[in-house]
C-alpha cells in the first residue's frame, strides 16, 4: 500500500496518540490485517464489533517524504510496517514516440469509468469464496516454508528478519488480480461481465510473487537508508 496525502494525516495522528498515550490503535490495524476478531469503542460512538475474517487492507498513493515519515514512525517493532505494501513508480519523463504509442493504446483499450469497474467487481464477486489450484497451493507451500527459511536465517546470524507478511500477503494480490485481470478483460473485449472463476491458477500466483518481491525488496531500501538516516544523526 501506499498512502494518499489524507489518508496520510489520518494515520501518522493515529500513530503519533499511540506512542504518547498507548491507545493500542497499531495493535488494532495488526489484529485486523491478520483477520482476528476485533471489538473497540470511542468516547463519542457505541462498541463496535468486526467479525473474524473480514479481509482489511489500505491502498493509495503519495508524495516518497510522507511515505517515509510514515515508515519511520511505523518500523518499531510492533510488527506494523510489516503488513504494508509499499511501491515507489519510477516518474522518467517519456519520449515523444513512447507517449504517441501510449495515445494510440489508449485510443482502442481504455476504459472511461473505472467507478463501473469496480462496481461490477463488487458486484459479480461478492460473498465467492475463491481457492487456488493443485499447483498453486503447492508453489505457496514452497514460498512459505522458503520464506521461514529466510527468517529462520536471519535470527540465527543475529541479523533483522525480514520486515514483510509475505505468506499473507501474495494470496492476497493473487486474488485481487485475478478478480481485477477477469473484469477488465471482459470489459475491454465488449462481452458481458461474468463472475470470475473461483480457481486462481499457478501462473497468477508467479506474477503476485513477483510483484510482491519487488515492493518488499523497494521497503527494505526505505528502511535502510531512514536506518542510515537516523544513525548519522545520532
Amino acid at each position: 500500500m501506499i498512502l494518499s496525502p489524507e489518508v496520510f494525516d489520518i494515520l501518522n495522528k493515529l500513530m503519533k496518540s499511540d506512542e504518547d498515550n498507548a491507545t493500542g490503535d497499531m495493535q488494532l490495524l495488526c489484529k485486523l490485517f491478520s483477520g482476528e476478531r476485533c471489538i473497540y469503542n470511542y468516547s463519542t460512538e457505541q462498541t463496535r464489533t468486526i467479525n473474524a475474517n473480514t479481509p482489511f487492507s489500505i491502498l493509495g498513493s503519495t508524495q516518497l517524504f510522507n511515505a517515509a515519515k510514515l515508515i519511520t514512525k511505523m518500523d518499531h517493532g510492533h510488527g506494523l510496517v510489516d503488513r504494508f505494501i509499499i511501491t515507489t513508480p519510477l516518474v522518467f519523463r517519456p519520449t515523444l514516440t513512447e507517449m504517441e504509442n501510449a495515445a494510440s493504446q489508449l485510443s482502442t483499450e481504455m476504459v472511461e469509468d473505472f467507478q463501473q469497474v469496480f462496481k461490477d467487481i463488487g458486484e459479480k464477486s461478492q460473498k465467492l469464496h475463491f481457492r487456488f489450484s493443485e499447483d498453486a497451493n503447492t508453489l505457496l507451500r514452497e514460498k512459505m516454508d522458503q520464506f521461514v527459511m529466510e527468517v529462520n536465517n536471519a535470527i540465527r546470524e543475529g541479523k533483522t528478519p525480514p520486515k514483510s507478511k509475505i505468506p499473507e500477503l501474495v494470496p492476497r494480490v493473487a486474488t485481487a488480480l485475478h478478480v481485477f485481470n477477469h473484469t477488465m478483460g471482459e470489459i475491454l473485449t465488449g462481452v458481458p461481465i461474468t463472475p470470475p472463476s473461483r480457481q486462481i491458477s499457478k501462473d497468477t500466483v508467479e506474477i503476485a510473487i513477483e510483484l510482491v518481491k519487488h515492493w518488499e525488496c523497494q521497503k527494505e531500501i526505505l528502511c535502510q537508508v531512514l536506518y542510515v538516516t537516523l544513525l548519522t544523526k545520532n
